[in-house]
């Protein structure tokens, strides 16, 4: 019989380890976090629609970290 998994070792594996970079704005050292960018657009009838993305931002000044 398998062994049992707990939660906290199925949220374990899933963990990255944290990205340091240097932030081109402020040249400090920022941690990457992921966010859910959602934008609205109007369609062509008028009716609003939403689109929404996973994006990595620099922690220190949320603009989209390109690397």
């Amino acid at each position: 019989m398998a062994k049992q998994q707990s939660f906290i070792d199925k949220a374990g594996k899933g963990k990255k380890s944290e990205l340091l970079v240097t932030c081109p704005d402020t040249g400090k050292e920022t941690k990457i976090i992921n966010v859910r960018y959602v934008e609205t657009v109007k369609t062509e009838k008028g009716t609003w629609k939403f689109l929404d993305r996973n994006m990595k931002v620099y922690e220190s000044t949320y603009k989209p970290y390109l690397g």
